[in-house]
């Protein structure tokens, strides 16, 4: 029998068959659970022999439980939230309570990396001929190319092999769902020149009916290609080049469900919330513009909706998740070059020297809507000067090079290595706030455009001492150290509102460290305790005017974001209940102090040039707590089950901060759900010889509830989104009647559950929040031709 088993806190993938086929790996995964490798510590190493947190998928994983996108991933790892800001095209990795706000120039506290390169996250991308993709828990420092306070995640795809194969795999669905993915991999000289080739088309209509437009949001129109290059040109020389190109389009979902909007004299915890929209936008406009105000707008804009945008609440809620009516655009653009070089020179058996070179350029421009309603409140847009949508415009290079060995007599393991990246970053933002013409004065229209340049330079160096040479058996002990520093360049650009200013600079460096005890009790059990500092890089604030807000006390740059934690755990990776079994359990402790947060802070009045502004602070102090574990058992040749658990508890210990002469209170925690898990089984159907395997899997992900704000008790009150629970379901016929043939049904959030995964906290700004509503029920069929 042939089944898959990669449920386990580690990579499930051979040393020898990493870019073998899904149904090979399966197959030798479930003979010998030993061989499992990860290099989440940078090295290939055991499974049992990993002191850290980690969920990990295997290449037949991916597609077993229908992961093809990012928003995929959180249903699959416990304590991950992909948030969804401004909806489909606007993403942000949150683990253990660590993430990045909207408008924020913060650095991501979770990084991803593709084949070792970190690249930026801005919207949803295919997965297309993976290997592996590894999560790693809590902070990242010593290691990894940019430092993080909450966790990385890392991508690999499949490598060339010295086989001529490749295979075919296609997919419909509802919603007019296409997609086409395929591989092929050529042994050019044996051994010595291996190509492969990959692509991936998807293609889906909208499922949000935007009633103002008659256009569907949530389009997607993805296409992607990655062409891998191994050269040996002699014995323990290794050099592989990958190339990957990626353009999307379609439409945004956004933040288009109108979620709660703010009344004049409101209060909440005795803070006053803003009501700038809701007074704008209803009867209440003849108070502030005289008698008929409101009835000349509504003359001029039929579909607007009469009682006003606090009664639209409601009806937002009579239409339901999937209909919306706001008045713009949602068109969306991106387009992605990633290239990774990877060469490795083995000296002897114990020494390694790697290179790994990357190169990334990613391109974005997204229309996004940010409120339901069929006002004109806010647009990421600017009519009077030509502009529509929000422009992001990423290249960055990256240079590391490791030396990796271990002694002679083994006892010690270790890496050293200098990391050095230069990126440039340019953002455009045009924006139209309060569209209420006929009446005169408005809209009033903005405009950012700013560059931030990041030079980083780092050493590390992390080793691993095996104190059974001194006598004391199954022990070992880590320790790691790693410098960086990062200058940061902010300029604003012609045509920004704030432009004419000279650049600005600032040098922020820091140390992150590890140390810990492992203690192996059997080849199958690992007990660990470790510690570890990381930092998040401080910053410049593109949005604001540098020249008014030196002028008012503040600064354009928000300091570096410093954190320590302690985490002790267990991995087993073993036999259990008569079968194959894995366990792991991380219980964690951490603290953060000068947390990065945006605020719109109003510090020059209501009607002065800074209102509103976003604005990217530091939070004095937070504490994460929490417990992962996961587990998975095949008690019986047809039968595995497994589940996932994370139960997070994340609070400012410290929460207020003063602007311009004002206090701002802190909390709770955003994007992160109190509890979130998966428990899965599968059950492989008897079947006559050579007729291939049946497999029917069925998937229940659940979470509480999370907050889309950090200042939900204080001045941005009904931002809490309700907990949701989604049944996933997969039936497969693999290798069809002992051909090449595998096929299967397919079926995600199958109870239609209604639910959201983000949303658009404006509450200070405007006086209004938007939220992001998750897929409906999709459902197709798959088809596989091996070769």
């Amino acid at each position: 029998m042939i089944t898959l088993f990669t449920a386990q806190p580690g990579l499930a993938q051979q040393q020898d068959v990493s870019a073998a086929s899904p149904a090979l790996q399966a197959e030798e995964n479930d003979a010998d659970r030993a061989d499992i490798v990860v290099t989440a510590r940078r090295r290939e190493e055991s499974l049992a022999d990993v002191p850290i947190s980690i969920t990990a998928l295997g290449s037949a994983d991916l597609v077993a439980r229908a992961v093809v996108t990012d928003a995929d991933l959180q249903r699959t790892v416990p304590g991950l939230t992909i948030r969804q800001t401004q909806g489909n095209n606007s993403l942000t990795y949150s683990l253990r309570g660590q993430s990045a706000d909207i408008f924020s120039g913060s650095p991501s506290a979770v990084v991803t990396y593709l084949n070792e390169v970190p690249m930026p996250v801005a919207g949803s991308s295919s997965f297309f001929d993976l290997a592996s993709v590894q999560v790693l828990k809590g902070p990242q420092g010593t290691l990894f190319g940019r430092n993080a306070t909450g966790g990385a995640v890392l991508f690999t795809s499949a490598k060339p092999t010295n086989e001529l194969e490749g295979f075919v795999r296609g997919r419909l669905g509802n919603y007019d769902r296409r997609e086409l993915e395929g591989a092929l991999n050529v042994p050019i000289v044996d051994d010595k020149v291996l190509l492969r080739g990959a692509f991936n088309l998807s293609y889906a209509d909208g499922f949000i009916e935007n009633r103002y437009t008659g256009e569907d949001l949530g389009r997607i129109n993805r296409e992607s290609a990655r062409l891998s290059l191994t050269l040996k040109p002699a014995p323990g020389v290794i050099n592989t080049t990958v190339a990957q190109y990626a353009n999307s389009r379609g439409t945004n979902t956004g933040a288009s469900y109108t979620y709660s909007v703010y009344g004049c004299g409101e209060t909440n915890n005795g803070f006053a919330l803003s009501c700038s929209a809701g007074l704008l936008f209803g009867p209440s406009l003849d108070s502030v513009l005289g008698p008929g105000a409101w009835a000349a707008y509504l003359a001029a804009n039929p579909k607007a909706y009469a009682p006003g945008l606090i009664a639209y609440v409601e009806e937002q809620r009579r239409l339901g998740q999937y209909v919306t009516n706001h008045p713009s655009g949602a068109d969306h653009f991106g387009e992605t070059w990633n290239v990774s070089n990877t060469a490795e020179i083995e000296f002897g058996d114990r020494l390694r020297l790697r290179n790994i070179f990357g190169f990334v350029d990613a391109y974005t421009d997204s229309q996004q809507p940010q409120l339901g309603a069929p006002y004109a409140t806010i647009l990421t847009a600017n009519a009077a000067v030509g502009q529509f949508g929000n422009i992001e415009d990423i290249r960055s290079y990256s240079e590391e090079l490791q030396l990796q060995g271990e002694t002679a007599d083994g006892a010690l393991e270790f890496i050293v290595g200098l990391y050095i990246q230069r990126q440039r970053a340019r953002s455009l933002y045009p924006q139209t706030y309060f569209d209420l013409r006929p009446n005169a004065g408005f809209p009033t229209y903005a405009l950012n455009h700013f560059r931030i340049k990041n030079y980083t330079d780092a050493v590390y160096a992390q080793g691993t001492y095996n104190l059974e040479q001194i006598g004391i058996p199954r022990l070992s002990v880590t320790a790691g150290l790693r410098y960086t520093r990062e200058r940061v360049r902010g300029l604003q650009l012609a045509g920004s509102d704030n432009f004419g200013a000279p650049e600005q600079r600032r040098t922020y460096e820091d140390p992150s460290w590890e140390a810990g005890l492992e203690y192996k009790a059997s080849p199958d059990l690992l007990f660990y305790l470790k510690t570890r500092g990381s930092f998040r890089s401080g910053g410049y604030n593109g949005t604001l005017d540098p020249v008014g807000i030196v002028a008012l006390g503040g600064s354009n740059f928000f300091r570096s974001e410093t954190t320590q934690d302690i985490e002790g755990g267990v991995n087993f990776s073993g036999r259990a209940f008569g079968g194959p079994a894995s366990f792991s359990l991380a219980v964690f402790n951490q603290w953060i102090q000068d947390v990065q947060r945006v605020e719109f802070p109003d510090p020059d009045g209501p009607a002065g040039p800074l209102a509103s502004i976003a604005f990217t602070t530091n939070v004095p102090s937070e504490r994460v707590r929490g417990i992962e574990a996961e587990g998975a058992v095949m008690p019986a040749e047809w039968l595995r089950v497994g589940g996932q658990l994370a139960l997070t508890d994340a609070d400012f210990t410290d929460n207020q901060v003063v602007l311009f002469g004002s206090t701002y209170s802190y909390g709770p925690v955003g994007d992160t759900p109190r509890a979130s898990g998966t428990g899965w089984a599968e059950f492989s159907l008897p079947m006559a010889p050579n007729t291939g395997e049946v497999m029917l899997r069925g998937e229940v992900y659940a979470q509480t509830g999370q907050y889309f704000s950090n200042a939900a008790d204080s001045i941005a009150p009904r931002t809490r989104l309700p907990g949701y629970a989604l049944v996933n379901g997969r039936l497969s016929w693999n290798d069809i009647m002992g051909s090449n043939f595998s096929a299967a049904l397919f079926g995600d959030n199958l109870l239609d559950e209604e639910y959201f995964v983000g949303g658009m906290q404006l509450a200070v700004a405007l006086g209004h929040n938007g939220a992001v509503v998750g897929r409906p029920r999709t459902y197709g069929l798959e088809v596989t031709l091996r070769y």
